[in-house]
């Protein structure tokens, strides 16, 4: 794993209260599955990891 990938998955999963081992998970389905440019992996992190946290809020609201 690249140190700047490690780092940033620890920013996103204190950012967005996830655990670190998911954001790293995430990465590397992401990595494996598209082999595409890092900016375009970063973007769909991103996107994935808004879809969990809006996921995270209807479970909630359905609760």
């Amino acid at each position: 794993m690249i140190t700047g990938q490690l780092e940033r998955a620890f920013q996103l999963a204190e950012k967005h209260r996830l655990d670190v081992g998911s954001v790293l998970d995430l990465y590397t389905i992401i990595s494996k599955e598209l082999n595409a440019t890092p900016v375009v992996e970063e973007k769909i992190l991103q996107q994935m990891i808004k879809i969990l946290e809006n996921n995270k809020t209807y479970l909630r609201e359905a609760t």
